[in-house]
């Protein structure tokens, strides 16, 4: 009896313990807020830039996300946008910019 309460109870904590995936806004946002950690590492001081919108699809067979991101970048007086492509790991810690 006792084993068997040791393992229910195990058993109940790895269910818990399992990463909730998310989705809808919460996602757009996480890949968002990933690529803004990664721009602001990654570009040279003195440029501020704005993430406007992303859009993007999960690829299933390689774990990660394929992302566009339409950026404003902004250095001195020079003003300029564009779309940054990426591709984010599903656990948001590795970006590779492909464009």
């Amino acid at each position: 009896m006792k084993y068997s309460l040791i393992f229910i109870l195990l058993l109940i904590i790895g269910a818990g313990c399992k990463p909730k995936e998310i989705s809808g806004n919460d996602l757009k946002n996480k890949l968002m807020e990933t690529m803004d950690e990664y721009l602001h590492k990654t570009l040279n001081p003195g440029v501020k830039f704005t993430i406007k919108d992303v859009i993007y699809y999960p690829e299933k067979m390689k774990s990660l996300y394929i992302c566009q991101f339409n950026v404003n970048m902004r250095f001195g007086i020079k003003d300029t946008s564009g779309i940054v492509a990426a591709t984010i790991t599903n656990d948001f810690e590795k970006v590779t910019r492909t464009q």
